[in-house]
């Protein structure tokens, strides 16, 4: 598990931005940026196998810019939807979700055992990312259960109690070479 506060200073690492690019599309790269430099470790297995021109990183928040990010009608405003934030973008058959809870500052994921699916294995890892809105912060746990584990509980930090998070699944092979597109779980007051 690791947490991490969203500083919103990523490093520049998209330099080679077009600079006649318009002020609008340079906030939602801003935006988009900002969100996810914090959860690189995540973006750079949830995309490596599909960014072949890019990084990982770059081709995440171009995805971002064009699927999640949207203006709300105000200028230099903007919308970001949470439900079609996508994270990792695969081949690997997905997670099986039966439920969901929380209890005790923890979050409790049954997943059945779908690993007679398509490409799926029993060995599959889950990926998970908690996104704190309140806090600004993320907790990313990059080998979760097994497929064929039915219930994980993941520990979340203390200080998160009773704040609104947002949730995000996927599944990749043991040896890395695969992953499954990412799911939003939904929204969740932390209990």
């Amino acid at each position: 598990m690791s947490t991490r506060k969203n500083s919103c200073n990523p490093k520049n690492t998209l330099k080679k931005v077009i600079n006649h690019i318009s002020k609008t599309d340079k906030e939602k790269l801003e935006l988009a940026r900002c969100f996810l430099y914090p959860i690189l470790r995540f973006i750079n297995i949830g995309f490596k196998l599909v960014a072949k021109k890019q990084t990982p990183y770059k081709y995440a928040v171009a995805r971002m810019v064009k699927e999640a990010i949207s203006s709300n009608g105000h200028p230099h405003e903007y919308l970001l939807d949470f439900s079609r934030i996508i994270l990792s973008e695969g081949v690997l058959t997905p997670p099986q979700v039966e439920s969901v809870s929380f209890t005790d500052n923890a979050c409790d994921i049954i997943l059945a055992d779908n690993s007679n699916e398509g490409n799926a294995k029993p060995t599959d890892v889950s990926l998970v990312l908690f996104y704190n809105v309140v806090k600004n912060e993320f907790t990313c746990f990059l080998k979760g259960n097994p497929r064929n584990d039915a219930t994980c509980l993941y520990q979340l930090p203390k200080h998160w109690l009773g704040d609104r998070i947002h949730l995000y699944l996927s599944m990749r092979s043991l040896d890395g070479k695969l992953v499954s597109d990412s799911e939003y779980l939904g929204d969740y007051i932390i209990q």
